[in-house]
């Protein structure tokens, strides 16, 4: 997607990627930890340690298994296939490994579906976003790259875009449970940046066969954070 600005051409993409970043986005991202606070129950650490954590899942987790997927969307998006968007939904649902993980994926990316049908007008897009509904899927990270692909926005951004997301989401929720400050959560996600572009290299290169989730800790800690009735996150 272009616009005109000082009669030269400019992408106009980036504006796309933070608006999906926007924490303000209502898609209720914001009411889960990914297992962080739960972890953070059993095994009180420090920061230095949460970013530790973050690293582990950029590089084990979402980055073997969101990420990949979301290139996936994207590419099939890009050619208008549908079915094989699906599949890419539905294989990534079935890779998450707990059903808190599980629910966490679809109820963020079925809010971005509907929204994105009032936000983002588009024939095709319109009509995933209409068969997600009706189906069991609609993983956030598919759902935002099908978005992402509809606006123009490449395929190496959206993949960026998908593991910041990842990483910021962690890090927010390491603040709100007090385990660190706001100026030092972004110092922590800066020092991110490098992870974050590996992770989406190798994404990238990865085939659906190839992914998988080995953050069997985070998956652990949603599962026993159900059990607790004062917990702070869903998941």
């Amino acid at each position: 997607m272009n616009e005109t600005l000082a009669g030269r051409a400019i992408d106009a993409s980036f504006l796309m990627a933070l608006q999906l970043a926007d924490s303000s986005l209502p898609i209720g991202r914001y009411v889960h930890s990914s297992g962080l606070e739960g972890i953070l129950e059993e095994l009180p650490k420090n920061s230095a340690q949460i970013a530790e954590v973050v690293k582990a899942v950029l590089l084990h987790g979402a980055g073997r298994c969101d990420a990949v997927a979301a290139a996936h969307a994207h590419r099939m998006f890009s050619v208008g296939d549908l079915d094989q968007l699906h599949y890419v939904d539905e294989r990534l649902l079935a890779t998450k490994l707990s059903v808190p993980a599980r629910n966490a994926s679809t109820s963020c990316g079925r809010q971005l579906a509907k929204l994105a049908l009032q936000v983002w007008p588009h024939q095709v897009l319109g009509s995933f976003c209409h068969e997600v509904q009706l189906r069991e899927a609609g993983n956030l990270a598919v759902v935002a790259a099908a978005v992402s692909a509809s606006r123009g926005m490449g395929i190496e951004n959206t993949l960026l875009a998908e593991l910041r997301g990842t990483a910021s989401g962690l890090f927010s929720a390491a603040v709100r449970l007090g385990r660190m400050g706001s100026a030092e959560a972004q110092v922590h996600l800066c020092q991110c940046v490098p992870i974050i572009v590996q992770a989406a290299e190798k994404a990238l290169a990865l085939d659906l066969d190839d992914m998988s989730s080995t953050t069997l800790e985070l998956e652990i800690a949603m599962l026993q954070l159900q059990r607790n009735p004062l917990r702070l996150f869903a998941t």
